[in-house]
């Protein structure tokens, strides 16, 4: 099969990669005499001019070696080349392939083969690299993150004081324990420092008081992982009083706003929750198990949600909440109403009623517990200080070991690898929350917010993919609706998140991904890509550095319009591509896009970075291997197009390019 099946596009787990080993590469760097060590799942990154290139390390010049094995699940020969500022050596097998600016071609032997990169970036200015490949079945690319391999055993230390961090600032440790010399002021520093609490005004408008007392006793226990903690003794068999007073002080603020459930909507509320990938995050209510995928469960949202209050929230669910890892999926009225019918109606979890409670008590210990510390942002005075608590070694308190009783301290639940991860980071100088570093924040909030639920990432499939049967069982229950052709419909694949930071033009991914940007790309999905407009602008940053990409694009020369002229050519079927045979050109559909639309050409040169257009159109299997975008391009660079810029797919592709800039104001 020569090496159409070689390495990144057929390379799979199914490859025989010797324990332990995971993905990404050890990435090891050095600054000011200092040290530290990470995973990168690229070969690459971008550190603009006076930035640090580790939240450990100081800022200035830096020394970056990457270490692993490069899988190959074939014997071949690859040419290795980088785009970098600095210098850089690429070594494999112990043979140098790549060294200054220039590379040389290597053989790769079958399975494992061990990489060194290491880069100097310049003494001024901005810090870039990338590894790039080629061989003769492939053009150049970036070197794919699922044939990168590497000992977990050498990042361990490093990862675990990263993991340890991002709980410190998450689970609002300085909040209580305040340190204004350790932990800069909310928006300064680590992103996640900023990150609010939900607001308390009116809870008795939206939640039942039962659940208000049921949340208080045992968060954890209707949430696995969630930031609040336990703050009172018991349970809710025999709840503490403290905590019946607090539910039924919060259940005071406010009047309930009832409402009532239209059970005839909740089978189209249940196709919606397969439709929008709710079911990806989210296990179904009637399910009251615990689920392996660590989907979060919703059992209890009949016994929390006034009806009515549940509609108003899954309009806008960050709207008392700013960092709310739910998203804002812009439902209209109809549309809340019938997912808030299908969650109350399916939600089979029963609470006992609450106690009465004394309401005054209550409001006392909002305070004495020290709700406002987090919900308020009201410090409350004779809480130990940062620097009292670390003279303890973490012993004690909230990160007590398991079985250790935790005092008056909160629980926050904490697994004895985030208790390790927490004392791990106090042994650091906390001088590491003062400072972010976007890649690093990127590849957390992938994690937190759950992007590979619905999204492939890196090789795996997401966890969507993998429900199908459920979300099938979902959309039969429902009303059959007449089905037109143009209409959205579930079975299209949802774009890969590997190479989203090379391929999106910054300024519109963060607009996208804070739901400001339309119309829908992807209009032929019944898919919708929720908001994250608290996360957005971080997650665009860095995931374009994660791929070694600054956020600030060259300008591109004026419009040459006689390749313009050629391009309008080359998109129509005579004597071109025929690509309007499935993308819409601005207000013109699509001629027949049947089994394969795509997105409006219109908007490519607004979307995509130059670089990944012209690497998608030589090869786009190469990117996105189910793609039903046609590969035009032989392995001498030719297209059969031999009468137009003789063939050569380089201009002819730049040819479209060009007319694609002349429409980009007539979307």
């Amino acid at each position: 099969m020569r090496l159409l099946g070689f390495i990144g596009m057929c390379f799979s787990a199914a490859c025989a990669v010797a324990a332990p080993s995971e993905p990404g590469l050890a990435l090891q760097l050095e600054a000011g005499g200092q040290s530290d060590v990470r995973v990168e799942r690229l070969v690459a990154l971008h550190v603009p001019a006076g930035e640090v290139v580790s939240p450990f390390l100081p800022v200035g010049p830096f020394k970056a070696k990457w270490t692993g094995v490069l899988v190959s699940d074939l014997r071949a020969e690859v040419r290795f080349s980088a785009v970098l500022t600095g210098t850089a050596k690429c070594t494999i097998n112990g043979q140098t392939v790549f060294e200054g600016t220039k590379g040389s071609a290597i053989t790769l032997n079958k399975g494992e083969n061990p990489i060194v990169v290491e880069y100097t970036p310049p003494t001024t200015g901005d810090a870039t690299f990338r590894l790039q490949w080629s061989a003769r079945a492939f053009p150049v690319e970036p070197v794919p993150p699922t044939v990168l391999r590497h000992n977990p055993e050498l990042t361990a230390a490093g990862m675990e004081k990263r993991e340890g961090r991002r709980l410190f600032a998450q689970l609002r440790c300085a909040q209580c324990h305040i340190d204004a010399a350790r932990v800069p002021m909310a928006g300064q520093g680590m992103p996640e420092l900023a990150q609010d609490a939900p607001i308390l005004a009116n809870l008795g408008e939206r939640y039942t008081q039962a659940f208000l007392l049921a949340w208080i006793q045992d968060p954890h226990a209707y949430r696995p992982g969630s930031l609040m903690p336990k703050v009172f003794s018991g349970d809710l068999a025999k709840p503490d009083s403290r905590a019946v007073d607090l539910a039924a002080y919060l259940a005071s603020q406010g009047t309930p706003v009832g409402g009532k459930v239209d059970t005839t909507q909740s089978t189209a509320g249940g196709a919606l929750f397969a439709n929008l990938g709710c079911i990806a995050c989210h296990t179904t209510p009637g399910t009251a198990v615990a689920d392996a995928g660590n989907r979060v469960p919703l059992a209890h949202v009949a016994a929390k949600w006034q009806p009515a209050a549940l509609i108003e929230y899954l309009q806008d669910p960050a709207k008392l909440y700013r960092a709310t890892r739910m998203p804002n999926f812009q439902l209209s009225a109809e549309e809340a109403a019938q997912l808030s019918a299908y969650l109350l109606t399916e939600a089979k979890l029963v609470l006992p009623a609450a106690p009465k409670g004394d309401v005054e008590k209550g409001a006392a210990q909002l305070v004495a517990a020290g709700c406002l510390n987090c919900h308020a942002g009201a410090a409350i005075p004779g809480r130990p200080s940062l620097a009292d608590t670390l003279k303890t070694g973490w012993t004690k308190g909230c990160v007590a070991d398991a079985g250790v009783a935790h005092g008056q301290a909160p629980d926050f639940a904490l697994s004895a690898s985030q208790v390790s991860a927490l004392r791990a980071f106090a042994q650091t100088d906390f001088a590491s929350l003062k400072v972010d570093v976007p890649a690093e924040f990127a590849a957390r909030q992938i994690t937190q917010l759950r992007c590979a639920a619905c999204h492939e990432h890196d090789g795996q499939p997401s966890v969507w993919s993998t429900l199908d049967a459920d979300c099938k069982t979902l959309r039969a229950a429902a009303p059959k609706k007449e089905v037109k052709e143009g209409d959205p419909h579930p079975d299209g694949a949802l774009p890969s998140l590997t190479w989203l930071g090379e391929k999106l033009r910054p300024e519109w991914s963060a607009n996208f991904i804070a739901g400001q940007s339309k119309p829908k790309p992807r209009y032929w999905l019944i898919a919708r890509m929720p908001a994250f407009a608290f996360y957005a602008s971080g997650l665009s940053t860095g995931l374009s550095h994660q791929h070694g990409f600054s956020c600030t694009l060259a300008k591109e020369d004026p419009v040459d319009d006689e390749l313009a002229k050629i391009g309008t050519k080359l998109l129509g079927a005579t004597g071109g591509f025929n690509c309007i045979q499935c993308h819409p050109l601005g207000t013109r559909p699509a001629t027949a896009p049947f089994e394969a639309p795509s997105t409006n050409l219109a908007t490519a040169t607004e979307r995509l970075r130059p670089s990944f257009y012209k690497r998608w159109m030589i090869a786009p299997t190469r990117v996105t291997p189910d793609t039903k975008m046609p590969k035009f391009v032989d392995e001498d660079g030719q297209t059969q197009i031999t009468e137009t810029l003789d063939g050569q797919a380089a201009d002819q592709f730049e040819a479209i390019w060009q007319h694609l800039r002349t429409i980009q104001t007539a979307k």
